[in-house]
């Protein structure tokens, strides 16, 4: 079963879990990764253009360290939205910013707190606890609802489970399921697919938005990042 808001909440608190362990990633799979995610989360989402950027579930890890001092760099707004368990992990150094603003709630009950729109907003590894728990298409049209004209949203790092049996019955997932460290970990974990993301799924996501007059795309991570392999983006284009 996938996590909920309270039990992010409580992961937070907890001074036996490391930032990434409390976003619900092992330290192996984010450590020194999270440069190379922003890379390419500035790429898909034009953040050099982006004077306005929203966070939503934001979460502690150095993701969101690094996303932050970017938008400093670059002077654009960075709004954060998570738990305020959560936000208070980050660094008060960082959050003391005139351009840095957060707000404690989940999304999108939050999203009514916000009085501006945004050039660019940013849902990583977020959108699956949304499908488990939540109105999943609602929590979309939220977001989209926050966009200025010609502002992009990242649906990022979405766990396509059918991506992920694709890759693990490939001659590339052979290998990897050979070469992976824990050797007590099932590749063969029973989920209930009920709670999970698949084709149908993000293929609804693509078609449906563009009823609504936006513009889809699927697009995969770059290689280097670690879910690559079984794992996808969907970004949407609000048009001018």
């Amino acid at each position: 079963m996938e996590y909920t808001f309270e039990d992010f909440k409580n992961r937070a608190n907890s001074k036996n879990l490391s930032k990434n362990e409390k976003i619900g990633f092992p330290d192996s799979y984010r450590i020194e990764k999270d440069k190379h995610i922003l890379e390419d989360i500035s790429f898909k989402l034009n953040l050099f253009k982006s004077k306005s950027f929203l966070d939503i579930g934001c979460g502690c890890s150095d993701l969101v360290v690094h996303i932050i001092k970017n938008c400093i760099k670059r002077k654009s707004k960075i709004h954060l939205i998570d738990s305020e368990e959560m936000l208070s992990q980050i660094s008060t150094e960082l959050l003391v910013n005139d351009l840095v603003n957060t707000f404690p709630g989940s999304f999108p009950k939050i999203s009514k707190k916000l009085k501006i729109k945004y050039d660019s907003i940013l849902v990583y590894s977020v959108i699956q606890y949304s499908f488990a728990h939540d109105n999943f298409y609602n929590f979309i049209h939220s977001c989209l609802d926050l966009l200025n004209p010609g502002g992009r949203l990242l649906i990022g790092d979405i766990p396509n489970f059918q991506s992920r049996e694709r890759f693990l019955n490939s001659n590339s997932g052979n290998d990897f399921k050979k070469s992976f460290d824990n050797k007590n970990f099932d590749f063969k974990i029973v989920h209930n697919n009920r709670e999970r993301i698949d084709d149908s799924v993000v293929m609804s996501v693509l078609s449906r938005f563009r009823t609504f007059g936006y513009e889809t795309y699927l697009m995969p991570q770059n290689e280097i990042l670690p879910f690559a392999n079984r794992r996808e983006d969907i970004l949407i284009i609000k048009r001018i």
